[in-house]
């Protein structure tokens, strides 16, 4: 044997070797798009399933008790009209239903993406903030436990809920 055909077999197999390589890459590859996929889709379960136990545990609360949901009727009419002891009841039932929120705008931010999100963010929102008392007591909120964006998102729907019951 010549040295040529030596060197032209070892082109074939180096080339064949590179071949298989990139065939075992793009495997690899489709392999672990698929696994983004599917972790993507139980992340976007698992945000579904903490903002339906977030708003759950709300009603729960709410209507677990004739006094409680007296108050939360009120509230949705007039904060201020409260006694001390309900709007302290009021607060901490609004501050619950702000978390569940910003929970959810927290995952939206945090890369979680989703389009049924986004719409309980910005629908539902706009739902409870229609209210006055909520509108009421979120402007006698001056610390919040919530993150800057999430605020300048609730007084935007809030102006928004403003000008619209003007």
């Amino acid at each position: 044997m010549n040295w040529e055909a030596i060197s032209t077999i070892a082109e074939i197999v180096g080339a064949t070797a590179v071949v298989v390589s990139l065939v075992y890459l793009a495997i690899q590859i489709r392999q672990n798009n698929r696994q983004v996929k599917e972790q993507i889709r139980a992340l976007r379960l698992q945000a579904y399933d903490a903002a339906g136990a977030d708003f759950s545990a709300l009603r729960l609360h709410v209507s677990g008790s004739q006094q409680r949901a007296s108050v939360w009727r009120r509230v949705k009419a007039r904060y201020r009209a409260l006694e001390p002891d309900e709007q302290a009841q009021a607060n901490e039932m609004l501050h619950e239903l702000m978390w569940a929120y910003q929970n959810i705008f927290s995952r939206l931010s945090g890369g979680a993406e989703d389009e049924a999100l986004r719409s309980i963010v910005d629908k539902n929102l706009g739902h409870w903030m229609a209210n006055p008392g909520f509108r009421e007591w979120w402007q006698t909120e001056t610390k919040t436990p919530f993150t800057d964006e999430f605020e300048a998102l609730v007084d935007e729907v809030c102006s928004r809920m403003e000008q619209v019951h003007a």
